[in-house]
């Protein structure tokens, strides 16, 4: 026989297990965001470069 589900003691299951990912996330959310910051750097450097590369090789061909 199955018992119902105690709704109380999954709700502190819960918290009790995303409270502390929580915490870390908040910690290093500084880290975080210099990371993406650096990435989407990176990432718009790439594709200028990839628009000068297509855009000499056009001007080449004429």
């Amino acid at each position: 026989m199955r018992h119902p589900i105690d709704i109380d003691y999954v709700s502190k299951a819960i918290v009790g297990t995303v409270s502390p990912v929580l915490g870390v996330i908040t910690s290093f959310q500084e880290q975080i965001e210099w990371h993406l910051r650096v990435a989407s750097l990176l990432v718009g450097l790439a594709v200028g470069i990839m628009s000068l590369v297509a855009m000499v090789k056009k001007l080449r061909r004429r």
